[in-house]
């Protein structure tokens, strides 16, 4: 293995730790010395790598998109109908509804954070949803050309960040169950 693949690899896991640290412990409590422990690497060795925790939120934000196009090139490529597509976003608070139920969804939490204090990193944080809301606005238009597609993604977001955001308030798992047949009903009744 080269230098500069091993290089890869260890800041690949700072960036995973980092994803799953602002998650469950948030941007702002979140140290270099929790880094390091998260990572297994020594912390005079993060320096190396990142030198501040922007640095390090922007590769984070860098790896969900990435780790988020691909998979809404899968839902692309193995859902046939813009329809099917929606209702799979819809279901997304599902996949992790007891981490949902103990700390929200991690793109609201973390663009909740650092909205109150710190607009410019928040504005970072926030192409996570844009990419969404890009997508969302390409399905929405493509089953129905004549309403409003943006309105309509902004909307389900918005639906699917509230189903996160009262199963993590009321530590309720079976809501996201509940609201989603309730989301996925409402789509179908669009067509």
């Amino acid at each position: 293995m080269t230098t500069h693949e091993k290089t890869r690899q260890v800041r690949q896991r700072i960036v995973q730790a980092c994803d799953d640290l602002l998650y469950h412990k948030g941007y702002n409590p979140m140290s270099f010395s929790d880094i390091a422990k998260a990572s297994g690497i020594p912390r005079g060795n993060l320096n190396y790598h990142f030198k501040t925790k922007r640095q390090v939120l922007e590769a984070v934000i860098e790896y969900r998109l990435q780790q988020t196009r691909a998979m809404l090139d899968d839902w692309e490529q193995g859902l046939p109908t813009p329809l099917e597509r929606l209702k799979r976003f819809a279901r997304i608070p599902l996949n992790e509804r007891e981490n949902v139920s103990r700390f929200g969804c991690p793109m609201g939490s973390l663009n909740t954070e650092l909205g109150k204090q710190q607009a410019e990193l928040q504005a970072v944080a926030r192409m996570q949803f844009d990419l969404f809301r890009e997508w969302l606005t390409r399905q929405f238009r493509a089953l129905l050309p004549h309403r409003d597609a943006d309105a309509l993604s902004l909307h389900l977001l918005a639906r699917t960040q509230g189903v996160a955001v009262m199963a993590h308030v009321y530590a309720d798992r079976s809501l996201p169950r509940r609201e989603v047949d309730g989301l996925c009903a409402w789509l179908e009744s669009l067509e």
